[in-house]
């Protein structure tokens, strides 16, 4: 086949997983990089009157982005974890890899239940002028995701890919 020539489709499902999950980590630290500007001293004050409607477009677009990259992460995860326990039975050393890089990248959202009320308070302003008290919290609980489940779900499928078969 002529397009297995140039890309070998099966190379590419393997790999879209880790592409996308490296494409969530960078955006994350993307994300603590770009919003802790808002926290330095000499932003501080200014920051609290415009992070408000800062954040309801920031992450208007954002939660698309995360979301899709969330949806192709464990689409590609899922076909790799299929395609493993078909053709091996699951015996396939890379199977318990995708497996848990796949789990971990749907962790993710068991952080949205702690992260959505602080969103919403900077969005809304429920702090009334304080809002980088609350991108203090998102931050806090935004670097422990990423620090945790981002990275590993990266770390498994990089170890997935690696393993020739």
């Amino acid at each position: 086949m002529a397009s297995g020539l140039i890309l070998d489709p099966r190379t590419l499902l393997r790999t879209a997983p880790l592409i996308t999950s490296t494409c969530t980590l960078w955006y994350s630290l993307d994300q603590d990089f770009f919003l802790n500007v808002f926290l330095h001293p000499d932003h501080r004050t200014r920051s609290n009157e415009f992070l408000p409607s800062y954040f309801r477009v920031f992450f208007g677009y954002g939660a698309v982005r995360v979301l899709g990259l969330l949806a192709l992460t464990l689409t590609g995860g899922g076909y790799n974890i299929l395609t493993d326990r078909r053709s091996g039975l699951g015996s396939s050393a890379s199977l318990p890899w995708y497996t848990a890089g796949t789990l971990f990248a749907a962790s993710h959202l068991l952080f949205v239940p702690a992260i959505a009320p602080k969103v919403q308070a900077v969005a809304e302003d429920t702090s009334q002028g304080l809002s980088t008290k609350d991108l203090e919290g998102w931050l806090t609980i935004h670097r422990m995701r990423t620090w945790t489940v981002d990275l590993a779900a990266w770390a498994c499928f990089v170890v997935g890919m690696s393993i020739v078969e």
